[in-house]
């Protein structure tokens, strides 16, 4: 039993890194190069609970409290939700689809900057950060370079050592003054 649901979820996650190579291809940067103004983050919420965290990176960034958006993707589903916008993974079916109105809300808003708040490769987020119409995405270090305009080599859990990078590369393209 256990291996026909394993050999299902690798299906699945096998159409979903397809349908994110699609969604790569098809990407549109015309306006790549815009002032920061808005900025959303998608974070994993098992592996991150600081969200306050992420609402001083934005007013360091001089983006004010209602122009910063979170997406949470949980592993499975919990009763108390840490945000507005929040996903689990049987919201996204196998051919990509994403069954869940506040999450396909969040990802057609064109944000000036999306920040993928998570290290490494994880399917189901770098599915999301593809979908998404956001102008300028910025990740952390072992990610997918290809889903990213720009990286910077720093753990999610200090603080300070983000807001350094962020504004210091934001400021070298002209995002923020």
């Amino acid at each position: 039993m256990y291996q026909v649901i394993y050999m299902f979820t690798n299906f699945k996650l096998k159409l979903l890194q397809k349908k994110r190579d699609k969604n790569l291809d098809k990407r549109d940067t015309s306006q790549l190069h815009s002032q920061v103004k808005t900025i959303a983050f998608v974070i994993d919420e098992d592996d991150f609970k600081a969200i306050e965290t992420l609402d001083t990176i934005a007013s360091s960034l001089g983006i004010e409290k209602e122009n910063c958006q979170v997406l949470a993707f949980q592993e499975y589903t919990k009763k108390v939700a840490l945000k507005k916008y929040q996903i689990h993974h049987k919201q996204i079916k196998w051919n990509g689809t994403i069954d869940n109105k506040e999450a396909k809300q969040f990802l057609k808003q064109p944000f000036d900057v999306l920040i993928g708040f998570y290290n490494g490769e994880h399917p189901y987020l770098d599915f999301l950060i593809s979908e998404s119409v956001a102008r300028f995405k910025v990740g952390l270090k072992s990610s997918d370079l290809r889903l990213f305009d720009l990286q910077i080599d720093v753990k999610k859990l200090e603080t300070t050592a983000i807001i350094t990078e962020l504004i210091k590369y934001l400021q070298v393209l002209g995002k923020v003054s």
